[in-house]
């Protein structure tokens, strides 16, 4: 069977579907599951497989089922990632030199094909990004379904789990991917799209104000981080909540004033989950709690009433604390505290 093919009319049809609800889909895209920054580092290490080390394997099988920097993965999911671990010096050292002896070796051995078949396509991405764009189940849903809508002649193509659901994919991307006007975001952007158009039916009972944003800051470093009109040196502490305040006055910087008339809700706006790095949900909802209270000394806020920082204060020294605490306050008027102004 031959890969996918397309006219000029039915690539314009494609283009036009997709930016129509490009926005609604994005609006909920898990970006925290998901952040590119990794992704290039990843390509250079799996240039050479046999340098790869476990801790790398599972970040990267993390992040393809969207649990990067979680510390537990499904239970099937998490069986598959062992196993590739533990039969990485095999594959290694047989290295398959084509793609579908790739795809082979790894069907042959793990008895879950669905999750294997999404890890071995990440992975073969990594090794071989000219060749294949990123591929699993709900990207390859996404198009067929697509495809279905503009009644392409292969529009009765199903997943097969295959070789030929990798080349499928690559070729569809690749040819609607120029007719997009993001710029040097086009990849980034179909690719975020397709995943959340072939998942979307996992938020049909979401409540419809729910919505994501991309972080502005995405990595951060205390030694390259400067800022015109705030003194971080004055920052003493290294935990999450103290990287994000350290976000905050980054973002902050062009217009210092607005850190005068914040209110905690539009601090939430600006630091969405994934800033500074910190895609952990548990760690990020953590930190934004600490942020907020005195715990460990901090003193990144003042208020009208100090009632409000003792409250998240006494959260945060909870064991079981309410993790969306901060949502209760999000009217509460705050200023940073002028004795990290320069």
């Amino acid at each position: 069977m031959t890969t996918l093919t397309f006219t000029e009319k039915e690539k314009r049809a494609l283009v036009a579907l997709i930016q129509e609800q490009m926005d609604t889909h994005l609006s909920r895209f898990p970006y925290a599951r998901y952040p590119v920054y990794p992704l290039e580092e990843w390509k250079r290490l799996l240039c050479d497989p046999v340098t790869v080390t476990p801790t790398i394997l599972k970040q990267t099988l993390g992040w393809t089922f969207g649990s990067w920097q979680r510390k537990d993965l499904p239970s099937a999911q998490s069986s598959v990632v062992r196993s590739i671990i533990k039969l990485w010096p095999e594959f290694t050292e047989k290295m398959p030199s084509e793609s579908a002896s790739i795809l082979q070796f790894w069907e042959e051995r793990l008895t879950d094909w669905t999750n294997g078949f999404q890890a071995v396509s990440f992975l073969l991405h990594l090794m071989r990004p000219d060749h294949y764009e990123i591929t699993d189940s709900h990207r390859l849903q996404a198009m067929y379904e697509l495809l279905q809508t503009i009644n392409h002649q292969e529009n009765d193509r199903s997943l097969s789990h295959s070789l030929l659901d990798l080349e499928n994919y690559s070729s569809f991307f690749r040819a609607i991917l120029p007719k997009f006007s993001f710029g040097e975001h086009n990849r980034i952007q179909l690719d975020r799209f397709l995943k959340a158009y072939g998942n979307r039916h996992a938020y049909k009972n979401v409540d419809s104000s729910y919505t994501t944003s991309e972080p502005h800051i995405w990595q951060f470093s205390w030694s390259d981080v400067k800022t015109e009109h705030y003194a971080l040196e004055k920052i003493t502490l290294r935990s999450n909540a103290d990287v994000l305040f350290a976000c905050l006055l980054s973002l902050l910087d062009e217009q210092p004033e607005v850190g005068q008339k914040l209110t905690i809700g539009q601090v939430v706006e600006l630091l969405p989950m994934g800033t500074g790095g910190i895609c952990n949900p548990a760690s990020f909802k953590y930190a934004l709690i600490s942020l907020f209270g005195k715990q460990k000394g901090r003193d990144y806020f003042t208020t009208g009433d100090s009632s409000i920082q003792q409250a998240f204060t006494d959260q945060a020294n909870q064991s079981t604390r309410d993790m969306k605490f901060y949502s209760k306050h999000d009217s509460e008027q705050i200023k940073v505290n002028p004795k990290y102004l320069k």
